[in-house]
C-alpha cells in the first residue's frame, strides 16, 4: 500500500493507471481475494470543497454537552472482497465506533454493478469492484468518481476450455461461442485480445452471462470456452478438469474504490477514514496468509481446494 494521494486530474489518473499496468505493476488484485492487496488514494479530480465534515471527531464524554452527530457511511459490497473480508471481522466498527462513524453495510452482491446501482440510486455511498464497470458507469454519468484503487494481479484471469477441447490456442477462438460478462472485464479481455491479434470481434461470438450462472452452461458444453476470473477460473479447473489456453497478451485490470460525489462531500473525512482502515486490513491480510485464506473462505463459501489454487495465484 501506497499511502500516497496521487495529485494527477482524475482522467489522467486512470489513462496512467492502465498503462502502468501495462508495463509491468503485478501486486494487488482485482475484485475478488487473492494473495496480495495494495490501495492507492486518488483525491484530485475527487476532492470536496467545503465540506460539512471536514473533521471527525470522537465522541465527547463531557457532561452537558451536546452529544456530536453521527456520521453514517454506507458501503455496499461484494461477495468474497475486502470490504467483505473487512465486514466478517468487524475491522471498521471496532476503529470507526470512538470516532462516532456508523458503517452499514449493503449488500452482498455478486459483481461490481450491481454496487454501483446503489450507489447511483443514492442507497450506498461507497463500493468497489472492477475497473471496466466502474468506467462504464462514470462514463454513463453516475455521480460518483474514483477515490481508490488496487493494482492488477495478472494471474488472476484467464479463458478456460474442456480438457478435451480442440481449441489450444487463443486463435482457436474464431468460429466459437465464449460466455463474457457483459461490459465487465472478461469482454474487455476478450475483446482487447481480439484486437491485439487483428481479429475481427464478430469473428468470436460473445455469450453473456454472469459468473455464477456461467460455470454450469459452460460445464454442460453449450458454449466453448469462458473468459473470467478467479475463483472462477480455479472452481471450473477443479471441478471439471478445465485448462487455461495461452493468451497472446496480457489484459491487466484494476480495482476501483468509487463514492457517490454528494456523499463524499457531507462525509469527506469518514470516507477517507474507511479507505485508510481498509488499507491497514490489507497490509494485516499480506502479513496472516493464513488467517486470510480462513476468513476469505469464510465469507465466499469456497471449497478449501479452491480457495489454496485461488491463493497461490
Amino acid at each position: 500500500m501506497t499511502g500516497k494521494f496521487q495529485n494527477s486530474h482524475l482522467l489522467c489518473t486512470l489513462k496512467s493507471l492502465l498503462r502502468i499496468g501495462q508495463q509491468g505493476s503485478t501486486k494487488g488484485v482485482v475484485w475478488l481475494l487473492v494473495a496480495q492487496w495494495g490501495l492507492s488514494l486518488i483525491v484530485s479530480g475527487c476532492s470536496p470543497t467545503n465540506s460539512a465534515d471536514s473533521t471527525v471527531k470522537a465522541v465527547s464524554n463531557h457532561q452537558g454537552s451536546a452529544p456530536e452527530k453521527q456520521t453514517v457511511v454506507r458501503i455496499g459490497y461484494i461477495k468474497g472482497s475486502l470490504s467483505a473480508i473487512a465486514k466478517e471481522r468487524g475491522t471498521l466498527e471496532r476503529e470507526l465506533t470512538p470516532k462516532n462513524i456508523k458503517v452499514e453495510w449493503v449488500g452482498t452482491f455478486p459483481s461490481f454493478a450491481p454496487v454501483l446501482e446503489t450507489i447511483n440510486a443514492k442507497s450506498s455511498d461507497l463500493g468497489a469492484g472492477g475497473d471496466i464497470a466502474g468506467l462504464s458507469a462514470l462514463s454513463g454519468g453516475i455521480n460518483a468518481c474514483i477515490i481508490a484503487y488496487r493494482p492488477a494481479n495478472r494471474k488472476s484471469e484467464g479463458i478456460v476450455v474442456h480438457a478435451d477441447s480442440p481449441i489450444r490456442k487463443f486463435n482457436d477462438l474464431i468460429g466459437k461461442k465464449v460466455i463474457v460478462n457483459r461490459g465487465g472485464i472478461s469482454e474487455h479481455l476478450l475483446l482487447k485480445l481480439l484486437e491485439k491479434e487483428n481479429i475481427p470481434k464478430d469473428k468470436v461470438s460473445r455469450v453473456y452471462m454472469k459468473p455464477d450462472e456461467a460455470l454450469p452452461a459452460w460445464a454442460s458444453n453449450h458454449v466453448d470456452a469462458w473468459a473470467v476470473w478467479d475463483p472462477w477460473v480455479a472452481s471450473a479447473e477443479l471441478k471439471y478438469n478445465a485448462r487455461q489456453i495461452p493468451l497472446p497478451a496480457q489484459v491487466p485490470h484494476y480495482s476501483l474504490y468509487m463514492v457517490d460525489r454528494d456523499a463524499l462531500k457531507e462525509k469527506s473525512e469518514a470516507i477517507r477514514e474507511i479507505i485508510a482502515i481498509l488499507a491497514k486490513e490489507a497490509e494485516w491480510l499480506n502479513k496472516h496468509p493464513q488467517e486470510n485464506q480462513k476468513v476469505y473462505q469464510k465469507v465466499s463459501g469456497l471449497p478449501p481446494e479452491v480457495v489454496k489454487r485461488t491463493f497461490e495465484r
